[in-house]
């Protein structure tokens, strides 16, 4: 028997939940979503972070009933005000504003919860696409079996003869990005286009992420939205007035666009990247957030430092998840 087969006879014989009722968590767990889309029509994220529609309905009905729902705006006043939190608080976060984040609205609104929905503003406003998608996408879709990159006179052959070849590629040029500013993206972005482009694609690449009007249909659903840059550069390889630009201007950008104060800051490019450090979080605190999340795993503590607040990293498996929440947190610091 195979640990994530035990997991799963823990969570459908209530282990999980035993343990939950004896050593109730007196922290709030926050956790980080991305898409909501069966595996069968996602060209344009990565598949682990990922779930279809059922599997997020599974999560949101099982946090719902088993746990204390709140808005992170309440989380976080709470904790600033070093008042004691409900037993057993959680909060759903979504990062980067993929048009599926529609639906997961819908889910969550469907069993009276909510959630913080993190935005990437450009791509919102139809001005450019999220790079991230715009890289996968092409690279996936695209009938071309090979492409290359001149960066600084070197050229760099990519082959893309099959699925395996293409998310190489797509791992090695998200790695080029976000491991430079944004020149490099605008180097290599244009000559992706030129050489993989074309009208189908570009069309459906435009409508992958939310648009005004659906983010507006959100908030309807009493969600709440929060700022993930203009154009989600990675922050500390980025020029200062740069980076000051995309964590300030999106939050000016968003306020005016749907009329509605935006207080919560998640740092865009996790993964095997610095992503994050004290100079970009003093610049979330200079622009007027009221909190910041990273995707550094753990919870959210009277503690912790609202301006570099912990997740909780979700999986399709929801044994997986719960698994986190419920028993490794006796191993953990938080």
């Amino acid at each position: 028997m195979n640990t994530s087969m035990i997991k799963n006879i823990f969570l459908k014989f209530g282990i999980y939940g035993l343990l939950r009722r004896l050593f109730p968590h007196k922290h709030a767990i926050i956790l980080r979503y991305h898409a909501v889309v069966d595996g069968t029509e996602n060209y344009y994220t990565s598949p682990p972070i990922a779930l279809s529609p059922n599997e997020f309905e599974e999560h949101v009905k099982y946090f719902s009933k088993n746990y204390r729902v709140m808005s992170l705006d309440e989380i976080v006043e709470i904790i600033k005000q070093k008042k004691k939190l409900p037993r057993n608080t959680l909060a759903f976060t979504f990062d980067d504003g993929y048009a599926d984040n529609l639906q997961a609205a819908k889910i969550l609104h469907k069993f009276n919860a909510t959630g913080t929905f993190y935005i990437v503003v450009e791509p919102v406003l139809r001005k450019n696409p999220l790079w991230l998608a715009e890289v996968t996408y092409y690279l996936l879709r695209t009938d071309e079996e090979a492409f290359h990159l001149l960066l600084e006179n070197n050229k760099i052959e990519f082959p893309l003869v099959d699925r395996r070849s293409r998310w190489r590629a797509i791992r090695d040029i998200i790695r080029l990005i976000k491991s430079n500013n944004r020149s490099t993206r605008d180097t290599i972005l244009p000559q992706l286009r030129a050489q993989l482009g074309n009208t189908m694609l570009d069309n459906e690449i435009s409508e992958l992420m939310l648009n005004r009007e659906q983010v507006k249909q959100m908030t309807e659903m009493n969600m709440t939205i929060g700022s993930h840059t203009m154009t989600h550069l990675n922050l500390p390889n980025a020029e200062i007035e740069d980076a000051v630009w995309e964590i300030g201007e999106s939050k000016k950008v968003l306020e005016k666009e749907l009329g509605c104060k935006i207080k919560h800051f998640s740092y865009p490019n996790s993964g095997p990247y610095d992503y994050y450090n004290e100079t970009i979080r003093d610049m979330v605190v200079k622009a007027g957030y009221n909190s910041a999340t990273t995707s550094f795993n753990g919870f959210f503590t009277k503690s912790s430092d609202p301006y570099a607040i912990k997740r909780m990293r979700t999986v399709p498996d929801l044994a997986e998840v719960v698994h986190q929440m419920e028993w490794d947190r006796f191993f953990s610091r938080d």
